[in-house]
């Protein structure tokens, strides 16, 4: 959404500013009145400016009307414009009485021309630049001695002039315009670049000349967006370049030092040097790369063969002289040019130049053209819109749904007339003042009286309104005013409202991080860090060492995270419970099912147990750590995967590191003993916890994982299996696996398992074979080949068959 509003202002302010000038190198006269204080040099401004952009006469009148009473504007603008060489003349505004003297000011011009034969366009000019620059610092700093009446005829005609350097200068100001109805929904400091990108493309098209820049202040706003400078190169080149010290070529960018050759290579096409001194190319589009195929064009254009003398006039002067003589006297020989056969040669060399040739084709024969949208004078809408304030589809709509308030300033017996606080006149004809019929106007209505009425019609080229104040067309407005506002889905079929949601979740979830981040908690193990920040305090420190820090669920949660291995860390939920108002901590701690009164003894009956559960697991015989096997003492984990890092890629490789090495030790136990092999190791997916990994038969493709729960005293494997040693759960787990046919483990951490390979045609099952092979042997022959794990008192064998019997009715899948 930020970047559909953000593109609809560039493309709107990039329709203002890609406009030529009226005229070329205009010389414009600014008419300005409405909207000002009379009160010490009349209603009306004017000021001449001159093509540079700079005031050089202004003078303020009471009116131009010509007639019998001629105003006293009259006399001075035509002395002005008999003394002053003028290309436009401009009117603009603040009020409705603009458009009157806009009608005055035409007609003095042309009674001017047509005793001058003189040649001078007199048209509307829009304001919405100089509304913003008139009264500015930058204003005010630059034209100090003028009153702001007069900086506001200034903006206007440098708007004229040069559109995108007059709008360049208002800066972050360029926001206030008016360019999208939702510009005001996203934050300023986002939306401004993405808006500046119509001042890049628009200066892309023109270029900027730089010399005019550095001579005229005003003419610079444009140079930051020249490609390959930025505000700050630009302002290190003007402060190099002065009127006295000007650039005579675009070379001199380089040789000066003003810009490196990176940038140079970048910017030197939209750097235009008028009138060009050194090279007629360098007040062109043609990048300095290209110019000796500009020269190599005019020759053949001339039908003149290079000789030696010429190489040495090119190599000093460039290639002026042709070209020069090229674009002033015969542009029209280059149309005789095969360019096609041209780049045919170049693309020969590797150089695919067709375009570029046509290119300077175009820019020789039309080194003056500007590339922008030719002139239009304002139509009335937006003339309307510049005189009154109001926006024609927002403020004022003639669908029957605009309220406006009004004042009656004239009655008639068949219609009255009503002033908006805009200046806009609204028509009330007798049908449209009450719904019942009345004779008269003036029944109903008296100059002064204030009412509220419905727009039913805008005239555009008469600049009034139609107005009704029937009290149903009344209703019937505030009815469509109030009504409920559709869901989104009704205004946008394409709208996401399920990724709304989940954008608004996050930024919860979001808010709720930041306000635990500024929790604290009085005791010695908490610190305020993040999970990725803990995990990095625990990296140096002993296994099973913890910290005790703020939860990113909210301030009714804390965070313990502790130290499994290296570089294994586990992170456990604590729900607060009876939480005081304004208490640091709840009186009950929820760890699962398990309920704790202090931290300490959170820590010291649920962290520290589970800690030396695995210690222990860790001295079985059958424990496999991958990461410390001696077999690869010479790859280490370090050097394999980097340093430590919690990232999603960093854990995958690890992940696949534990299952190629578990699978090849598995693999191993298994062809040494001829039977199933297992091993325990520690969980990567789901840290504090162990995998059990096995292969039911040495031929066995792969090989199963299932997750045994550690809890403070005892292990959990399944839904049933408890065990309180980790002797009992090899037991059980071996149990588990030979009394059920294993389809897959309701607790596999992730499914590995592969369908065995058939030996041969007459088995239909290797798996149910070795099954039930395993099954009919007894303990002192098991089908894992270990002996250490059988317990030999008949207590043993109880506990053994009522195992047996739980197993057999737990749930599992392979």
């Amino acid at each position: 959404a930020t970047e559909h509003v953000g593109d609809a202002c560039r493309r709107a302010l990039q329709g203002r500013i890609d406009v030529q000038a009226p005229r070329t190198h205009a010389r414009v006269v600014v008419v300005a009145g409405g909207g000002f204080d009379a009160s010490s040099r009349g209603a009306l401004r004017v000021v001449y400016v001159d093509e540079h952009g700079r005031a050089r006469e202004d003078f303020s009148a009471d009116s131009m009307r010509a007639g019998d009473a001629e105003g006293d504007g009259v006399a001075q603008l035509r002395a002005l414009l008999q003394r002053r060489p003028t290309d436009v003349v401009a009117v603009a505004g603040m009020a409705l009485a603009a458009r009157r003297l806009f009608e005055d000011v035409r007609g003095v011009v042309d009674d001017h021309c047509a005793r001058t034969s003189e040649d001078v366009l007199v048209t509307y000019a829009l304001d919405d630049s100089a509304r913003l620059w008139w009264d500015s610092d930058a204003a005010r700093a630059e034209l100090p001695g003028m009153r702001r009446e007069e900086r506001y005829c200034v903006g206007v005609a440098r708007a004229l002039q040069d559109a995108p350097a007059a709008f360049a200068a208002l800066g972050a100001d360029v926001l206030k315009l008016r360019l999208h109805a939702d510009q005001r929904l996203v934050a300023p400091a986002v939306l401004l670049p993405l808006v500046q990108r119509a001042f890049v493309n628009v200066v892309a098209k023109t270029g900027v000349d730089v010399n005019a820049a550095a001579a005229h202040p005003h003419l610079a706003h444009t140079l930051p967006f020249v490609a390959g400078l930025g505000a700050r190169k630009a302002h290190a080149i003007l402060s190099k370049v002065s009127a006295v010290d000007a650039l005579e070529s675009r070379n001199d960018l380089v040789t000066r030092r003003l810009v490196t050759r990176c940038v140079f290579v970048n910017c030197a096409s939209f750097v235009r040097i008028r009138p060009p001194v050194a090279d007629a190319l360098d007040a062109t589009r043609i990048h300095p790369q290209d110019y000796i195929l500009a020269y190599k064009m005019a020759l053949d254009a001339l039908d003149i063969e290079e000789d030696d003398n010429d190489s040495q006039r090119r190599s000093r002067h460039g290639p002026a002289r042709y070209v020069a003589e090229v674009m002033r006297n015969a542009p029209e020989k280059l149309d005789d040019l095969d360019l096609v056969g041209y780049a045919e040669e170049l693309k020969r060399k590797g150089l695919l130049k067709l375009d570029t040739l046509k290119f300077i084709k175009h820019e020789l024969q039309h080194p003056d053209a500007d590339p922008r949208a030719p002139f239009d004078a304002p139509d009335d809408r937006r003339v309307l819109e510049m005189l009154t304030g109001e926006v024609i589809g927002d403020t004022l709509r003639d669908d029957g749904s605009t309220l406006v308030s009004a004042v009656v300033v004239r009655v008639q017996p068949r219609f009255a007339i009503a002033r908006l606080d805009s200046g806009l006149e609204g028509f009330i004809s007798v049908a449209n003042v009450t719904d019942y019929r009345i004779d008269a106007v003036s029944d109903e209505l008296s100059p002064g009286q204030a009412v509220v009425a419905v727009v039913k019609r805008i005239d555009l080229e008469k600049m009034s309104l139609d107005l009704s104040m029937r009290q149903s067309d009344v209703d019937d407005a505030v009815r469509r005013a109030h009504a409920a506002v559709p869901d989104a889905a009704q205004v946008d079929k394409y709208f996401d409202i399920d990724a709304e949601a989940a954008l608004r979740e996050r930024a919860k979830a979001l808010k709720l991080k930041a306000t635990a981040r500024l929790r604290t908690i009085p005791h010695p193990l908490f610190k305020p860090l993040s999970s990725r920040e803990a995990e990095a305090y625990l990296a140096a420190r002993p296994r099973g060492d913890c910290v005790i820090r703020p939860s990113s669920r909210g301030v009714d949660h804390i965070a313990i995270t502790w130290k499994v291995a290296e570089g294994l860390f586990q992170h456990v939920d604590v729900v607060e419970r009876d939480k005081a108002p304004g208490a640091a901590l709840g009186a009950t701690f929820l760890v699962g099912d398990a309920a704790y009164t202090d931290l300490d003894e959170l820590v010291a009956f649920h962290v520290d147990p589970i800690a030396r559960k695995l210690e222990e697991v860790k001295r079985s015989p059958k424990f496999y750590d991958p990461e410390t096997d001696p077999l690869y003492a010479a790859q280490p984990v370090a050097s394999l995967l980097g340093p430590y890092d919690a990232s999603d890629e960093y854990r995958a490789r690890r992940q696949e590191l534990w299952e190629t090495r578990t699978a090849r030790h598995l693999d191993t136990l298994a062809q040494s003993t001829g039977r199933g092999s297992y091993c325990i190791a520690l969980s990567l997916l789901k840290p504090g916890s162990l995998v059990l990994a096995f292969k039911p038969t040495p031929t066995y493709v792969g090989f199963m994982k299932w997750t045994a729960r550690v809890e403070p005293n005892e292990f959990k494997l399944g839904e049933r299996g408890r065990y309180p040693d980790v002797n009992g759960l090899i037991n059980g787990f071996k149990r588990m696996q030979t009394s059920q046919k294993p389809t897959r483990p309701a607790y596999d951490e992730q499914p590995r398992r592969q369908q065995p390979r058939p030996q041969d045609s007459s088995s239909s099952n290797r798996w149910e074979r070795d099954s039930r092979s395993s099954r009919s042997n007894n303990n002192n022959n098991n089908a894992w080949g270990d002996r250490h794990h059988q317990p030999t008192s008949s207590s043993s064998q109880q506990r053994q068959s009522s195992g047996s019997a739980a197993a057999s009715s737990s749930r599992w899948d392979s």
